[in-house]
């Protein structure tokens, strides 16, 4: 044969081929319609890896139907010809829209790649769950491909974000753990100011561990900008100046701020913690007494006021019951005092739960009132 017919052949060769894998595009489309996802899959499988079909937006929306028939079907035969079924699905979308330079699938597809992500995240999930942290990270990463094509804001609203998937990879290699990514992730998330002071509270712990307190506090400063009433990062901050044996350092910076911003009821609470903290309870009431003055509906005072009071009520409660029998003057006395703490409290626990109705505050308020004998009144928080 000579060199012409051997050029001709070939070409021949490779228009026949061709013709085959648009073929197999058209094969996956007919199979989905008739619901026989063995042979769809294959049919699409085949098509993505071929070079004259593998840059077809047809090709791969049909793909991202197909596995997504696939993972939706709600029979159990059919959710196993894939287990990543999910990823596969939203892959196949990414890969049509990349494709599709005329916009001619965009309207079908974007609603799909939505529910794709959405089903993706879930997945993620799952992954997490079971420890498969690298099939996790792979979730993510397709999820943050899918983002330049989240049109109608589908994704966002589903809380599919780029800086949320960065969250939930920092939670993820602190759950592995990985001390490398976490704080990789950490820092990018700090950089970009995201809120949420897990992130600060967290890096404290791990900065603990390594017993470097100074990156510690920095971590705890960076916080103290975003939620400088968090009371978290506060006593961190606390313990950590108690473990130095800095205490007085703490409360003579604090004074001084107080004194430059005397309405401000977030140093008077710091303030009065660390009071707290070194048994200096007539202190601690004074600057909790301060800040109510300035916010009375301030649930953080009015919680730890109470929780402050209720501990004092303790004390005299336990004096109470060391006393012998013959000291009846000194019981009715530490009773009265026992008692006159847990009402204090209870005013205060009450203002806390008006603004900030949790169950632990419902049943403490119940335990108190039953304690007073209130028995009316501890029925309303049931």
């Amino acid at each position: 044969m000579n060199i012409k017919n051997i050029v001709t052949a070939l070409c021949i060769g490779a228009t026949t081929l061709a013709s085959a894998q648009s073929n197999q595009v058209q094969n996956a489309s007919n199979y989905l319609r008739n619901k026989e996802y063995d042979k769809a899959k294959a049919s699409a499988d085949a098509a993505s890896v071929h070079e004259s079909t593998m840059n077809s937006a047809k090709l791969w929306m049909y793909r991202g139907k197909i596995y997504q028939a696939i993972y939706f079907d709600k029979d159990p035969a059919v959710n196993k010809l894939d287990a990543e079924a999910e990823e596969k699905a939203l892959e196949s979308y990414i890969n049509c829209l990349k494709n599709d330079k005329d916009n001619i699938y965009k309207d079908e597809v974007k609603g799909l790649i939505v529910q794709a992500s959405a089903a993706v995240s879930n997945k993620a999930n799952t992954y997490r769950i079971n420890k498969e942290f690298d099939k996790a990270v792979k979730c993510y990463d397709l999820m943050e491909a899918a983002l330049p094509y989240d049109f109608d804001q589908g994704m966002k609203r589903n809380n599919i974000t780029k800086e949320k998937l960065m969250y939930n990879k920092f939670e993820m290699y602190k759950s592995v753990p990985n001390k490398e990514k976490t704080l990789e992730y950490a820092n990018k998330l700090i950089e970009m100011k995201y809120k949420e002071p897990r992130i600060y509270t967290d890096m404290v712990k791990l900065s603990l561990l390594d017993r470097d307190t100074t990156k510690a506090l920095e971590y705890i400063g960076k916080g103290k900008q975003m939620f400088e009433d968090n009371m978290e990062l506060v006593n961190q901050e606390i313990n950590i100046y108690l473990a130095r044996n800095k205490t007085d350092e703490l409360k003579s910076k604090l004074n001084s701020a107080i004194e430059l911003s005397p309405d401000n009821e977030v140093l008077h609470v710091i303030l009065a913690n660390i009071y707290q903290k070194t048994n200096e309870n007539e202190k601690a009431e004074a600057e909790y007494v301060k800040a109510l003055e300035i916010k009375p509906d301030y649930e953080i005072a009015n919680y730890n006021l109470g929780v402050m009071y209720f501990n004092m009520g303790n004390e005299w409660n336990e004096k109470l019951g060391a006393l012998p029998p013959k000291e009846t003057a000194k019981a009715k006395e530490y009773e009265t005092k026992a008692n006159d703490y847990f009402r204090k409290a209870v005013g205060n626990f009450e203002k806390s739960y008006e603004v900030s109705p949790d169950k632990a505050t419902k049943q403490q308020l119940r335990k108190l009132f039953l304690r007073l004998g209130e028995t009316e009144k501890a029925d309303k928080y049931k």
